[in-house]
């Protein structure tokens, strides 16, 4: 008799104090991540037949067991991916943002400070000192361009080394896990269940999710495998691929991150396939955010300096020669893939219009047959069964063809303007603010005849650009109301029909002319010799401010439409940032509310734990009472 109550006194004791230490341990790890609480799960020990009847044996530990709700985690883990991808992008696009919201330095002041000193030279064509300041502005505006150009470089190398640090936090995480796998599966194969392994391992695969989204799979020994969004194993068992980044072999400007596979292979995950962590919102910002931003600062400066350039050389200087380049060329990337099968093919592109210019990079594929162009912002493609290509303002080709089949080129005509835009023009002196050709009027002349603008016409490639013979004297008479020849001494060279405020145009020059012209009225032209106070090409000049040539709109308004994308890309990513944070911060509340540790339902714990510890003692107590009384009537 006696010894059964000191078996059951003994197991309730036992019982107790399991309970005790597990109520004390939660108490001690209440402010341990990753720690789920664990309870004792209490099981009746079999009964035994005595006296006809079932007598029950006492308590059994059957059990320590975590508080654990797999589909609350998987939510956890899922959740602080998409916060971490959000957080990553938001901070690197405020970064971007940050550099163009100085009102009073940055490339939207410069553009307006120096059409502005185009604007005051046409008031001054003659002036040494607004000339000088003219490509002083110039100077400003070019630098401009560079320190944001620079920055955005920057940037990007800043980008790089983030995700070399966060593939190392992957590469640690998952051998952790892998170690903890082996670790689980042994002590699942002794029939105990290792519930700190497994809160490690949880708190692994949700350090992991910050850097990199990733699958679970449990198996039956209790390992988890993990895979990447594209089905690329991270985790299988005890194993682990590294996590790796390296140079795209078709565009060394780009880098790609996949996995490392056992046998050698670089398995390559998109940048969309990669589903979130710090390395999917690294990612995207590089490969998608930047090179936009880029190629719509780069379309800014090279609109601004070719159609400059164009007017600026169609104009004379203060000498009287020619107009050279104000702005240095700017040269378009163009580069073969390291992959490509015939190393000789070489590609190039060439500004062709660039009013037409789209803020996109292009790659140029070969099959064998045909040559297919990819515009890369919005995948749209044109074949041809030549290696060329006239599109989007740019004149694309390749040299030494044909290549191999396969081959591909990548082209960025627009990513290094910003950085590259520099000044030709150093001297004041060099400005071409006059008009190489003007035009006289006889005082016989006895019609109602007014010349409202003489422009020099630029020639189309492969034409030169200045006619050769533009500044050949000529005179046009109108023989009548509404005709006209243009006469070389006695000897005509060319003749028209007139009408009132129509061009007539002859040696790369064209004149707008308006009135009704007697017969054998005249007008006379020829160059413009001493015409260091002309301001006609420099209105021309001031003009290109106006000229639509960002997607329609002026420079200045193409910039700021530039800045509007920017800002409300920054601002969604910072809303959506803010979005996936409390989603992240509701996950993981309902995870700890279903697993985490309450103190103050763990302190009723201890004290129902102690009551049974101190009943459970009292049996024992009563049992030896009882044996006791057993042995003395024996006596």
């Amino acid at each position: 008799m006696s010894t059964g109550i000191f078996s059951i006194g003994n197991s309730a004791l036992a019982a107790a104090y399991t309970a005790l230490r597990t109520a004390g341990n939660n108490i001690a790890n209440v402010n341990t991540p990753g720690y789920t609480r664990q309870t004792v799960v209490l099981l009746p020990q079999v009964s035994s037949f005595v006296g006809g009847n079932y007598v029950g044996q006492g308590v059994a530990v059957g059990d320590v067991r975590r508080t654990y709700s797999d589909f609350l985690t998987g939510q956890a883990h899922q959740a602080t991916s998409a916060s971490a991808q959000a957080d990553a992008r938001s901070t690197q696009l405020a970064q971007v943002a940050g550099l163009f919201n100085n009102q009073t330095t940055g490339i939207g002041a410069a553009i307006d400070n120096f059409f502005a000193a185009v604007q005051d030279l046409t008031q001054r064509p003659g002036d040494a000192a607004a000339r000088q300041q003219m490509v002083s502005a110039g100077n400003m505006l070019a630098q401009r361009f560079n320190d944001v150009g620079s920055r955005l470089q920057e940037m990007r190398n800043g980008t790089d080394r983030q995700l070399r640090l966060e593939a190392d936090v992957v590469n640690r995480s998952t051998q952790e896990i892998a170690v903890l796998n082996d670790k689980i599966a042994l002590a699942r194969g002794n029939g105990a269940s290792p519930n700190d392994l497994l809160d490690r391992r949880d708190a692994a695969i949700r350090q992991l999710n910050e850097s990199v989204r990733v699958t679970s799979v449990m198996q039956d020994d209790g390992s988890v495998n993990l895979f990447l969004g594209n089905g690329q194993p991270l985790v299988v068992g005890s194993q682990a691929n590294a996590f790796s980044l390296r140079t795209d072999p078709v565009d060394p400007q780009s880098i790609q991150v996949g996995v490392q596979a056992r046998g050698g292979a670089f398995l390559v995950v998109e940048p969309e396939s990669i589903g979130g962590g710090k390395i999917a919102g690294l990612m995207q910002f590089r490969s998608a955010d930047l090179p936009a931003i880029e190629n719509d600062l780069g379309r800014i400066a090279i609109a601004i300096s070719s159609e400059f350039n164009t007017q600026h050389r169609l104009g004379n200087d203060a000498s009287g020669a020619p107009g050279g380049n104000f702005f240095a060329p700017l040269s378009m990337l163009a580069v073969a893939a390291r992959t490509n099968g015939n190393a000789a093919t070489t590609a190039s592109v060439t500004l062709a219009d660039a009013s037409q210019l789209q803020s996109s990079d292009y790659r140029l594929d070969y099959d064998g047959t045909n040559y297919r162009l990819t515009r890369l912002a919005d995948d749209t493609s044109w074949t041809s069964a030549t290696p060329s290509f006239t599109q989007d303002g740019l004149s694309f080709a390749l040299a030494s063809t044909p290549p191999a089949a396969g081959d591909q080129f990548m082209i960025r005509p627009l990513a290094a303007a910003s950085r590259d835009l520099t000044m030709a023009v150093q001297r004041g002196s060099e400005v071409a603010a006059a008009n190489p050709v003007q035009v006289t009027m006889p005082a016989t002349n006895l019609g109602s005849l007014v010349v409202d603008d003489l422009a020099v016409v630029a020639g189309t490639p492969p034409a030169p650009l200045r006619n050769p013979n533009l500044t050949n004297a000529v005179s046009v008479v109108f023989t009548s109301a509404s005709a006209y020849e243009i006469r070389s001494g006695a000897t005509v060279l060319s003749s028209g029909t007139y009408s009132s405020g129509g061009a007539i145009a002859f040696n790369g020059w064209s004149m707008t002319v308006r009135g009704t012209p007697s017969p054998n009225d005249t007008l006379n032209l020829g160059a413009n010799v001493g015409g260091t106070g002309d301001n006609r090409n420099a209105l021309k000049l001031a003009a290109l401010a106006g000229r639509p040539l960002i997607d329609g709109a002026s420079i200045t308004g193409g910039f700021a439409n530039t800045i509007a994308r920017l800002g409300g890309a920054a601002e969604g990513a910072g809303v959506f940032s803010l979005a996936q944070d409390a989603i992240r911060e509701n996950a993981v509340a309902a995870e700890s509310a279903a697993g985490g540790v309450n103190l103050d339902e763990e302190a009723t714990k201890l004290i129902q734990y102690q009551q049974q510890y101190q009943a459970a003692a009292k049996i024992i107590a009563v049992g030896r009472t009882i044996f006791d009384e057993i042995l003395a009537l024996g006596r």
